[in-house]
């Protein structure tokens, strides 16, 4: 018996029809197809911002310091920072005066600190407003100009005199105050020079007003007068009397 015909006719496709959902590429976009894929990984890794740029994990404060440009930014702040700022760093009127609590780190000169600020964020409101010769910010240090004083101002004729107590004067500030917690009520001198100055305070005493008493510094009253104008003369008075350092080398 014949097998039955088929209703409809089969139709085995040959080796030239193309199967549904197998199109043939068009070779101009292959050729795209490869470029982008082969150039991809060159393009991510050179491409200004790319991993490259930010190496390392993120510090508590949710940033971290950035060596090809030599800058500290945030990457995910940490919400309490404000709060725990203001224990750091307070505004009387910012962006000129306010106080900020640190830690003397060193001296390059006698009349001016280098203070350690620890609480990162509290350092980063001041890095806009404190010129780069005036602080270092891989290890949070601002130079504090100290009011009121001028070590250096000896009167002495001699030179060598002069470096010899600039020197001793850098020594004794560092033998006072080295290494401990100070409190610095600053006022900022902007412009290009970007200076902090400031009065400071190791507990309630002042270091300005100490340097002056124990004549390692003349009194310079300097622009706008000084609120503590008689006790920085009276201070002056009896270093003079008691011809103590700069005053021994004026007699």
């Amino acid at each position: 018996m014949r097998n039955p015909q088929p209703l409809f006719p089969t139709h085995r496709p040959s080796s030239r029809t193309r199967r549904p959902g197998r199109q043939a590429t068009p070779p101009l976009v292959a050729a795209l197809l490869f470029a982008l894929l082969w150039t991809l990984p060159w393009t991510i890794a050179l491409a200004p911002g790319a991993a490259r740029a930010h190496p390392g994990k993120l510090d508590q404060y949710g940033g971290h310091f950035y060596e090809e440009t030599g800058q500290y930014h945030y990457h995910k702040p940490d919400k309490g920072m404000a709060l725990e700022k203001r224990k750091h760093l307070t505004w009387s009127e910012y962006p000129r005066k306010g106080i900020v609590t640190g830690r003397l780190e060193r001296i390059d000169r006698p009349n001016a600190l280098w203070l350690f600020v620890p609480y990162r964020p509290a350092y980063q409101e001041l890095v806009g407003l404190v010129s780069p010769g005036n602080r270092d910010d891989r290890l949070q240090l601002l130079r504090v100009w100290l009011l009121y004083v001028s070590p250096e101002e000896t009167g002495s004729q001699s030179s060598r005199v002069s470096k010899w107590f600039d020197g001793k004067v850098a020594y004794e500030l560092k033998q006072k105050a080295g290494n401990q917690d100070l409190t610095v009520h600053f006022e900022m001198l902007g412009g290009d020079a970007g200076r902090m100055r400031a009065m400071v305070f190791l507990g309630e005493e002042n270091i300005n007003l100490w340097l002056v008493r124990n004549g390692w510094s003349f009194y310079v009253m300097g622009e706008g007068g000084n609120p503590y104008d008689d006790l920085f003369r009276n201070a002056e008075d009896e270093a003079r009397k008691n011809k103590a350092g700069i005053w021994a080398l004026n007699r």
